[in-house]
């Protein structure tokens, strides 16, 4: 883990020296300094830069990719295609097909078409409409509690193409707070993680979840719900698999730095991601449908970490234009 934390250190430091006059919140930083090393790709900043000037350029004069969506969706399209610049125009063309669909506009919109791109999809238009059918599942159970924001997770859940996905949802939502999770948006996500799993049956994804929080709960780290979803993730692993002790020492590791010492919740994020991946190289877990649920959930917990970082960067920017 310790090479994890120097490529990660690296390519922060890298995006700092270049960025800074650009990107004020570190967080946005960090995270794309992430999608890097999970990826396991070294940062070249000059493609980097161009690839987010091609993607502002191609974009509507009031679309939000303009601003720092534009970086991380950079990113997620140089780690995960040969020629990314090349794409950039099926990219809009993506994110105008699900605002046909009836998507809102926005980062979320502009994710999932992310998540659509990077996975070479023949007929986009199914997969979409198929994402529209299982957001608006999500919408008749929870109205209040399903917002835009979980367009990436219908989006990767479509592209699973499994029928009574929202069935699967629910009974994981209604049964963990049995077992003293919130319910809320984080417990809909974690529900949504668990529902990728075709192979354990209920009863044992439910048991794993209540061991790993378990785990957090005796090394003393404050069980919150935006905790969920990383609980849901590492839930996903093989139970001789799962080991809090090296998340624990990452974090603390990352928490000791000077540069990340002021974001505690997104270096537990991070620790608990790369043990993941760690896990999936070394175990030959790859190998296994696992690999290709795990890297869905990745993307999906970036999404959001980059949506949640992004919109409060922008608050930030507009409270302090006031």
């Amino acid at each position: 883990m310790n090479n994890v934390l120097d490529s990660y250190k690296q390519t922060f430091d890298l995006l700092k020296r270049h960025m800074k006059w650009k990107v004020s919140d570190k967080r946005i930083l960090m995270t794309i300094s992430s999608i890097y090393v999970l990826n396991q790709k070294t940062l070249d900043v000059d493609r980097f830069l161009q690839l987010a000037d091609a993607i502002k350029k191609k974009a509507g004069l009031f679309s939000s990719i303009r601003s720092h969506p534009r970086f991380t969706t950079a990113a997620m399209l140089d780690v995960k295609l040969e020629r990314p610049e090349d794409k950039v125009d099926q990219l809009h063309e993506l994110y105008d097909l699900f605002r046909e669909a009836r998507f809102g506009s926005g980062v979320f919109t502009y994710i999932a078409a992310t998540i659509l791109l990077t996975n070479g999809q023949l007929d986009p238009r199914v997969t979409i409409l198929h994402a529209k059918e299982i957001y608006d599942g999500m919408k008749r159970e929870h109205a209040f509690l399903t917002t835009s924001s979980d367009y990436p997770m219908a989006t990767l859940l479509a592209l699973e193409n499994r029928t009574g996905i929202i069935q699967h949802i629910e009974d994981f939502y209604n049964e963990l707070p049995k077992h003293g999770f919130r319910k809320g948006n984080d417990l809909q996500f974690l529900s949504h993680i668990l529902a990728l799993n075709t192979e354990a049956p209920k009863h044992v994804l439910i048991n794993r979840v209540i061991h790993v929080m378990d785990s957090f709960v005796q090394a003393h780290i404050k069980a919150k719900q935006m905790y969920y979803p990383i609980i849901g993730m590492l839930a996903l692993l093989p139970p001789e698999e799962y080991d809090i002790r090296p998340i624990l020492s990452l974090y603390e590791e990352l928490n000791s730095e000077k540069e990340f010492k002021w974001y505690k919740d997104i270096n537990l994020i991070l620790a608990a991601s790369f043990f993941m991946n760690e896990k999936i190289e070394k175990n030959g877990l790859a190998e296994t449908s696992l690999s290709t649920i795990l890297e869905a959930i990745l993307q999906a917990q970036q999404a959001v970490m980059i949506a949640t970082v992004t919109a409060t960067a922008a608050a930030s920017s507009n409270n302090s234009g006031n």
